[in-house]
């Protein structure tokens, strides 16, 4: 929780030169409820801070945190209030419309997202990420040409940058070059020095399709306990454990994936085949 910090602490800071003591020491204990993962009191710390002063000029941060701290509790419908009222004289505006294309994109709201990050390339043409996030979420809606324009775009942009090399791996491996799409994920975990998990599980990924079921099984070991919200992982670890013959763990790691709502005909499947 600490990544959300910095921005309260930077609230704080201006704010209490500017408002009365109240406004500053809901801000204040926001940050220290933050600090403990007491998001609940957070949230109410930021209300109650806003309360105070509604004009004041840095309530579109405040806002910005709030919305964070309520998708993180799963309120996304207060959460994206939260970012569409904060995008107002907020100072960083492309920072609030990442958060919210990004929870659009979680609550299946596809051409909303689509339309924030349009704006996002439309501000920041240089963005890659920004064009690599939306062809994702082309890829999605079946939109494969729309999606290989984005993905162009950003390597037209910068060839060596993370997302546009995520992007080629993506497309690799809709083609079924499990090995290409390998190889470019292999690349980044060696190049970058805290590699994101999700690198790792896509590795993790290939190499089940190219039959290195040792090499997944340490990918996903790696990877464990940043994905047990994740039903992919557990049917991707299924398929590691069939591949070793150890059919109790597999469907164990099978019914995991389908409990959590995981591509039921799929993992169906697979399931019938710990029976055999």
């Amino acid at each position: 929780m600490g990544k959300y910090y910095p921005l309260i602490l930077f609230c704080f800071c201006v704010s209490f030169s500017l408002t009365g003591q109240d406004y500053a020491a809901w801000v204040e204990r926001a940050a220290t409820h933050i600090e403990a993962d007491r998001l609940d009191s957070a949230a109410i710390a930021l209300q109650r801070a806003m309360s105070f002063d509604p004009g004041n000029e840095n309530n579109p941060v405040l806002l910005l945190n709030l919305g964070i701290i309520q998708r993180q509790l799963g309120l996304y419908d207060d959460a994206y209030i939260s970012f569409t009222a904060s995008l107002a004289n907020n100072p960083m505006p492309e920072v609030v419309l990442y958060r919210r294309a990004s929870l659009l994109s979680e609550m299946s709201r596809y051409e909303e997202a689509i339309e924030d990050y349009a704006t996002l390339v439309r501000h920041h043409p240089g963005d890659v990420e920004a064009y690599y996030r939306r062809g994702l979420l082309y890829l999605e809606q079946n939109d494969r040409l729309k999606g290989e324009a984005d993905f162009k775009m950003a390597n037209k942009l910068d060839s060596t940058h993370l997302f546009t090399q995520l992007s080629k791996a993506l497309l690799f491996k809709l083609d079924d070059h499990w090995v290409e799409a390998e190889q470019i994920y292999s690349r980044l975990i060696e190049s970058l020095p805290d590699p994101d998990p999700d690198i790792l599980l896509n590795r993790a990924e290939c190499y089940v399709h190219i039959g290195q079921t040792f090499r997944a099984s340490a990918d996903l070991r790696v990877v464990e306990s940043s994905q047990r919200e994740n039903p992919y992982f557990y049917f991707l670890r299924g398929r590691v454990r069939l591949d070793q013959f150890d059919k109790v763990a597999a469907r164990a790691d099978f019914n995991k994936a389908k409990e959590m709502g995981y591509d039921l005909p799929l993992v169906n499947e697979w399931i019938k085949k710990t029976e055999r």
